[in-house]
């Protein structure tokens, strides 16, 4: 994709973070935007400051893990605009990061792979046929991590690893076809938002019925991963990456060269078949 102007994207965790950047800059190219996002309050200031500012934008309070949400919210959008161009599979939580793995309960599991994993498939069987019927074409981005180009260390980097895989099924699907769809795989690295609060919005149906025995390192694990944030890279300059990206249509979009030793190490062990090396947490 060259062109945006009047063309029309939807963007998921739109109300905040990366989703809120990219909305923004892809309005900023005169596309129209359809902001999804599960916190209703947020989402609709959100709107209200990006229609404040002349942009073509519209709402709709969506939670990524129901297929049926998906469905209503490409409802949504083609219904006022008559097409889709451009979909960002963004939303996520930090999820499950309270002990060893297997300590992990069924509700920790449904989570964050229903935010994480769940909502891209969701959200590549609902929009794809979409962007597929486009005669212009189109492109979708799912939001990854550079966690899932280096040893998973958690729930979290399993998710991102397994978006990762899904959107290189669909690349190479997409390509036999001769298909004029894009798709990327967004890999951020040390963002600024507020992933590491995203217990904030974990369903009621979802909490554990007693705490774990690991809820206490969780807790300080999110406070020290949100601290470390908070000093990373602007939602803004990943915005700028996703732009690139579409327009050159790049299969991996990486925000910063700062994991390159680590995701050399981690191919160099599996074709050793040595023992890959530990990076940080979360990314």
């Amino acid at each position: 994709m060259e062109q945006f102007a009047g063309k029309v994207a939807v963007v998921t965790g739109a109300a905040s973070g990366m989703g809120r950047a990219f909305a923004q800059r892809l309005a900023e190219e005169q596309m129209k935007v359809v902001l999804a996002d599960i916190e209703a309050a947020a989402l609709e200031r959100a709107v209200a400051e990006m229609a404040g500012q002349g942009h073509d934008v519209h709402g709709v309070p969506t939670d990524v893990a129901d297929p049926a949400a998906i469905a209503a919210l490409a409802e949504a959008a083609t219904g006022r605009y008559g097409r889709v161009d451009v979909v960002c599979n963004n939303a996520g939580v930090e999820g499950y990061l309270d002990g060893p793995i297997w300590e992990a309960t069924d509700k920790d599991w449904a989570w964050t792979f229903g935010v994480n994993y769940w909502s891209v498939v969701h959200g590549v069987r609902t929009f794809l046929p979409i962007l597929l019927d486009n005669p212009d074409g189109g492109h979708m981005v799912n939001t990854a991590s550079m966690t899932a180009v280096v040893p998973a260390r958690n729930m979290y980097s399993i998710t991102k690893h397994g978006v990762l895989a899904l959107t290189e099924v669909v690349h190479a699907d997409l390509k036999a076809r001769g298909a004029k769809v894009g798709v990327s795989a967004l890999c951020p690295g040390i963002i600024a938002t507020r992933l590491f609060q995203g217990s904030r919005n974990r369903p009621a149906e979802l909490q554990n019925e007693a705490p774990t025995s690991g809820a206490e390192q969780g807790r300080a694990m999110r406070e020290q991963m949100h601290a470390r944030l908070s000093t990373g890279m602007s939602p803004a300059t990943v915005a700028e990456h996703v732009l690139r990206g579409i327009r050159e249509e790049r299969l991996y979009i990486l925000t910063d060269q700062d994991w390159d030793e680590q995701i050399e190490a981690r191919h160099d062990a599996v074709l050793q078949a040595s023992l890959p090396p530990i990076g940080p947490a979360a990314g």
